[in-house]
């Protein structure tokens, strides 16, 4: 399962138990992960109504002397420390003045006040401060999934660093091993707000049984971190993700017209369940342009005439092999949909009998 990378040139492995493994918090992930969604219960009933406010300003003075750390490494120098990865939206957790923001990456600059999990933590954190966190919705499993909740006030946060304390500068300055005592020492942590876990792990081989770990769990992948690594503006080698990559082949059911230049929007996709061809997911990235010409008039050939929820609908004929960063489940174990999507080439060489179910 998935792509393994090689592991980097560093020092010796560490004296971490293969025990460390079992005790990895997967359990604590699937639980303190869920996040809270309803705002009726627990610990947000006084928030009922909330009104959160959400505006774009890219020049903002929230963003003045914030970093942004692009991670860059393609290998693994052991021992590491090694933290799951949500598929969500980056977020700086501001505290200014008394008032607390979300701020995403400065070239979107979406800001956001007045969420239930802001003022859950708002008087825990200390003035002058800012954290790095993932924003997420559900158990930050599935992006599409937050991407259409990304404005709901109920979404949550996963706390993975910190660029500033009670006005002290910690980037380039603290080491992610320095930085992480100061996480782990918080007390605003709630089912809404939880740190990432974090585990040493000694060399590629724990790495890898805590990668598969992680992704049967069903999350997207993990980011491995050099303990004496810092956060800073630009580049990094330090810190390497690796997310699961897999591959399929699917059968076309569907498609969406696109801009003149586009062709197609996407294609939708089905598998088999049961025997039957069942639609799955979405498929708009990964097509070059003369490939996006060359599959609408192979689909507008077979075109069906009818509409399902903006697809035009096709017979199941057209098998493209489609590359996936894994398959997204129900609570109940069933397939939902499939991470990050896209097409690699047209199968002609398959037929529909050839398409097997996910399991």
């Amino acid at each position: 399962m998935g792509h393994k990378l090689s592991a980097g040139c560093g020092s010796g492995a560490g004296n971490v138990h293969p025990r460390i493994l079992v005790l990895f918090p997967i359990r604590q992930l699937r639980e303190s992960l869920k996040f809270v969604t309803d705002v009726q219960n627990g610990l947000y009933v006084t928030l009922k109504g909330l009104a959160m406010k959400s505006w774009g300003d890219k020049n903002s003075p929230l963003y003045d002397n914030l970093p942004f750390m692009e991670i860059e490494g393609t290998g693994f120098t052991f021992p590491c420390k090694a933290e799951v990865k949500l598929d969500g939206e980056f977020q700086y957790v501001i505290k200014q003045k008394g008032e607390i923001y979300l701020a995403n990456k400065q070239h979107h600059g979406r800001i956001r006040m007045d969420m239930p999990v802001l003022d859950s933590i708002r008087y825990a954190i200390p003035d002058d401060s800012v954290f790095l966190a993932e924003l997420v919705w559900g158990a930050g499993k599935d992006f599409y999934d937050f991407a259409r909740h990304k404005l709901d006030p109920n979404c949550g946060l996963g706390f993975f660093g910190c660029l500033r304390y009670d006005g002290v500068q910690l980037w380039n300055v603290a080491t992610y091993d320095q930085t992480r005592q100061i996480l782990e020492k918080q007390t605003f942590y709630n089912a809404n707000a939880v740190l990432i876990p974090s585990v040493l792990v000694a060399d590629q081989e724990e790495l890898d049984d805590l990668f598969e770990r992680i992704v049967s769990s069903g999350f997207e992948g993990l980011v491995a971190k050099q303990p004496d690594s810092k956060y800073v503006n630009g580049n990094t080698y330090h810190w390497t993700k690796w997310k699961n990559v897999e591959e399929g082949d699917f059968v076309i059911v569907g498609y969406q017209s696109g801009t003149k230049r586009a062709k197609i929007l996407s294609c939708l996709i089905g598998h088999m369940v049961n025997g039957v061809i069942t639609p799955l997911t979405h498929v708009g990235s990964g097509f070059k342009i003369d490939e996006k010409t060359d599959m609408l008039a192979r689909l507008q050939a077979i075109d069906t005439g009818k509409v399902v929820d903006g697809d035009r609908l096709v017979p199941p004929s057209v098998i493209i092999k489609v590359v996936h960063n894994g398959v997204i489940r129900n609570p109940d174990g069933s397939v939902n949909s499939l991470r990050h999507p896209r097409f690699d080439r047209v199968r002609d060489d398959k037929v529909v009998s050839e398409i097997e179910a996910l399991v």
